[in-house]
């Protein structure tokens, strides 16, 4: 297809909103699959709970408070030491599930405690956790030993964990380590330590693809073959992405192979993975449809029926979310169903495995901006997450469910809970089309 062409092709898909103000990758861009229709055309949009405010301190499903948590240096170099205590801090706090006490607060006797705990001094300041530690070198790495107590369980340690890990990943082995804490008190493991990868705007008519760990730390960007890189996903081995060729045609690449994965007539703009399946968005003479095949690109069928049909998503039973404006408006449709009726513009969905539950999420369109909202599969108990705090964009949901991250135009990428509630911001970067590894 001749470059112009390609080019209004994309104009179509994605038009241009304000960049950011003070982040650091920019200028946020909204794949348009139509125009919205009259106002009328459905019901408003539900509000938030927390219309207006950021809440820090979240007591999850209404029942129950933050579990109070002190994380104290382990022994051992001082630097590696603070990295541990300011990466745990970090994790917790982003998990919605601890409040981390101020060391400040610690009346205990670190040195005299050793590898155990004297409980009542750490009752005394209401902690009802304590993780230590242990860095010791070993080899030309680190052996790192790490420890979760419970004061009301005495003075020995219910869960040990140890690492032996390069000089530069003590970060790794927290994560794992704080994973673990949050099996212990819930059956199954956290996911801190993961990846979100997106695409940014890097200059005038040019996008590439970004990746940055789920505390907001490590952020990078990824090597692509050309300097308009779309929509990126999770697939087998690594990031795929829609790339732009001189010739004026999309075609669907992964980081690290300069060659194509897939090629296909007409123009690939979207990309992803479920289990054995891909799913594409294909452009043709004006209208963009969603093709399922393998995970390999293979046995390729088209499952929508022209208009345009955007953001394929799958979920954790096979299920295929996308976006269509057969309805008039672009709107959420789960498998050719439609299950968004509210607002007369909802997009990007995103399958969240909350374990209160299955949800999707997406975003929405009120007035002049955009907010995050959580549904029922099949379009039930639709919430909104976001509401009063600027725009918010393009959902992605933790691997285990529990943490949700989104774009903000209070400044970048940012992270809460399934509730919209303790919303912290991780990073300054913004962008479009977020995934999370692993999910």
């Amino acid at each position: 297809m001749h470059a112009k062409v390609a080019s209004r092709t994309l104009a179509r898909l994605l038009v241009p909103v304000a960049m950011f103000g003070g982040a650091a990758v920019l200028t946020l861009s909204l794949p348009a699959v139509a125009q919205p229709g009259p106002a009328g055309a459905a019901s408003a949009l539900p509000s938030a709970q927390n219309s207006g405010s950021v809440t820090t301190v979240v007591v999850q499903g209404g029942s129950r408070s933050l579990f109070k948590i002190a994380v104290t240096p382990p022994v051992g170099d001082s630097a590696l030491a603070s990295q541990v205590v300011e990466t745990s801090t970090r994790d917790f706090t982003l998990s919605s599930m601890f409040q981390v006490l101020d060391p400040k607060s610690f009346t205990a006797n670190l040195a005299s405690e050793g590898a155990s705990i004297e409980p009542s001094s750490w009752r005394n300041i209401g902690a009802e956790g304590v993780i230590k530690g242990n860095i010791t070198p070993r080899g030309s790495g680190l052996h790192v030993e790490l420890r979760l107590y419970v004061v009301s369980r005495g003075s020995d340690a219910v869960l040990k964990k140890e690492y032996d890990v390069a000089s530069g990943a003590v970060r790794g082995a927290v994560h794992q380590f704080d994973n673990e804490v949050v099996k212990y008190f819930t059956g199954s493991a956290g996911a801190f330590g993961g990846r979100l990868v997106f695409s940014a705007t890097t200059g005038r008519g040019q996008k590439g693809i970004f990746a940055v760990e789920s505390d907001g730390q490590g952020l990078g960007r990824l090597q692509t073959v050309s300097n308009v890189a779309l929509a990126p996903a999770v697939g087998p081995g690594g990031v795929y992405y829609a790339g732009g060729l001189t010739d004026g045609s999309y075609q669907l690449f992964k980081v690290g192979n300069p060659a194509a994965v897939v090629k296909h007539a007409g123009l690939i703009f979207g990309v992803a993975f479920g289990g054995s399946k891909m799913a594409l968005v294909i452009s043709q003479n004006g209208q963009s449809d969603i093709w399922v095949g393998g995970a390999d690109g293979g046995g390729l069928s088209k499952v929508t029926n022209g208009g345009l049909n955007t953001h394929p998503a799958f979920g954790p039973g096979g299920q295929l979310a996308y976006v269509s404006n057969q309805g008039g408006n672009p709107q959420i449709f789960v498998d050719g169903k439609r299950v968004s009726f509210r607002g007369t513009y909802n997009m990007a969905p995103a399958f969240c495995n909350d374990p209160e539950g299955q949800k999707i999420l997406f975003m929405g369109r009120d007035g002049a901006t955009w907010d995050i909202f959580s549904a029922d599969p099949g379009g039930g108990n639709m919430k909104r997450l976001t509401q009063d705090q600027g725009s918010n964009t393009y959902p992605a949901c933790s691997p285990d469910g529990r943490m949700i991250a989104f774009f903000s135009t209070r400044g970048g990428l940012f992270l809460s809970n399934p509730l919209g509630q303790n919303q912290q911001k991780i990073a300054g970067v913004t962008g479009e089309s977020l995934r999370w590894e692993g999910n």
